[in-house]
């Protein structure tokens, strides 16, 4: 089995790109290429359409004696989400790294400046690619196989001579600095990926460019900005750098797949959490002839799941009023849920709340009662989010007997309400009746069966 190198293919349609990628697969073929050709010819590696690496092991042990150079690569195995990877050590284990396409004196580089606490010269680290993994997309940032570093200093009583990637340190010397430059490449990085840390810590992370350019300021006794979790980061003392996967194919809101698709119709499509072909999830596109709107399907609907009830009785007389939600208002960009829509639910009963406001439907994951015991029930099974358990509270005049609990990895949380009146609901929660729903932060996990 061979594999092709990396070549420009325009954005295409994806049956139209699925010829085009046919086409280059049987025309390298064709080609009559030897291994003496050069390297950075497509005609070297012929790749069939269906060979989808995702890692450079797998061209290592499908492909025997292939030497270190560029290859394409597949996030996931998803032939929309294909990369140019350098894959280092064929020979022994093969690692991959994505190679910068910008390396100016100004670009990927990471700077400690001298002066102050730490006496000597500008200790600066110049990258031309970086150790990525392929799976995760998680920079090794202390990986330095692919970078020089110039100057030295004291940082007591360590001898600084490198720099990680993506940070900017000073000792009360200056300013530290640090350039992240992704142009050329499908990935982006979140300026909150970054944090400051160290003593009397000053800097900041700017992004631009659509997040793939992010530069670094940083100073203190000692401070530095750099990747979340970074301590002390100088010679290879770097953390994990999360990259995303940026894709036109990925849409991540129900207006960019109307945008793309003009004449859509409602109903189920796949939206990506910022567009990372890692966070799949399924949404119902609600309104595509007009302004769109995102639901979450939900899998479980049977009897005692995704319902929530007041109960009558006491000072609410009237019978229980119960609410059954088969999809829930999701924001694509917050992943909050916005509990008090009901455009995908049904509900039952009637009540008089302290018998003074006419109650006939009850908002999404809420349980409540007066002097009765409310229900609720939250199903994300067969979905990719969980409840965050700093979610859930009290609310009103809740007793003890009011409570809650977590299952299934958090994708379950059965809900009790009990007082006069008394309710368990999202945070925040006042009342939750009608329309009177807060909003319910969810998180992405790990897709569930």
């Amino acid at each position: 089995m061979n594999f092709q190198k990396p070549s420009a293919v325009p954005h295409l349609p994806r049956r139209a790109r699925t010829l085009t990628w046919s086409l280059l697969a049987l025309a390298a073929a064709g080609c009559g290429a030897s291994a003496s050709d050069n390297t950075s010819t497509l005609s070297e590696r012929p790749q069939p359409l269906t060979s989808r690496p995702s890692r450079c092991l797998e061209i290592s042990a499908a492909q025997p004696g292939a030497p270190d150079g560029e290859y394409v690569l597949y996030v996931a195995g998803d032939i929309r989400a294909s990369w140019t990877a350098y894959c280092h050590d064929m020979a022994g284990t093969p690692t991959e790294y994505l190679t910068l396409k910008r390396t100016d004196a100004d670009s990927n580089f990471s700077q400690y400046t001298a002066g102050g606490s730490s006496p000597g010269t500008n200790v600066r680290t110049h990258y031309t690619r970086l150790r990525i993994d392929p799976v995760t997309l998680r920079v090794l940032t202390g990986d330095q196989t692919f970078a020089t570093s110039t100057g030295s200093l004291t940082h007591s009583p360590d001898t600084v001579t490198a720099m990680p990637y993506g940070v900017a340190m000073a000792c009360s010397g200056g300013q530290g600095l640090g350039n992240i430059d992704l142009r050329g490449s499908p990935f982006t990085v979140d300026a909150a990926s970054f944090g400051v840390g160290g003593a009397n810590a000053t800097g900041a992370a700017t992004s631009s460019e659509e997040g793939q350019v992010v530069t670094l300021s940083g100073n203190g006794f000692c401070g530095w900005v750099g990747p979340q979790g970074s301590y002390n980061p100088f010679n290879q003392q770097g953390s994990l750098l999360q990259l995303h996967y940026r894709g036109e194919e990925f849409p991540a809101t129900c207006q960019e797949l109307k945008a793309a698709r003009p004449g859509a119709p409602d109903g189920e499509y796949a939206l990506f959490v910022n567009k990372d072909p890692l966070k799949r999830w399924t949404a119902w596109c609600q309104d595509m002839a007009g302004t769109p709107r995102e639901y979450l399907p939900l899998v479980h609907t049977e009897e005692g799941a995704n319902y929530s009830q007041y109960t009558a009785g006491g000072n609410s007389p009237g019978t229980d009023v119960r609410t059954r939600f088969t999809r829930v208002r999701l924001n694509p960009v917050t992943l909050a849920v916005d509990t008090g829509d009901h455009s995908f639910s049904t509900s039952t009963g009637s009540l008089m709340h302290v018998s003074k406001e006419l109650v006939t439907a009850m908002t999404y994951a809420a349980a409540m009662g007066c002097s009765r015991t409310g229900l609720a029930n939250v199903d994300l099974r067969g979905t990719p989010f969980s409840v965050p358990v700093d979610s859930i509270g009290r609310g009103g005049f809740s007793s003890e007997s009011s409570w809650w609990a977590f299952y299934d990895n958090f994708q379950v949380v059965e809900m009790r309400g009990y007082g006069g009146c008394g309710w368990v609901g999202p945070q925040g929660s006042y009342n939750p009746f009608n329309k009177n729903g807060a909003l319910l932060p969810l998180a992405y996990t790990l897709p569930q069966p």
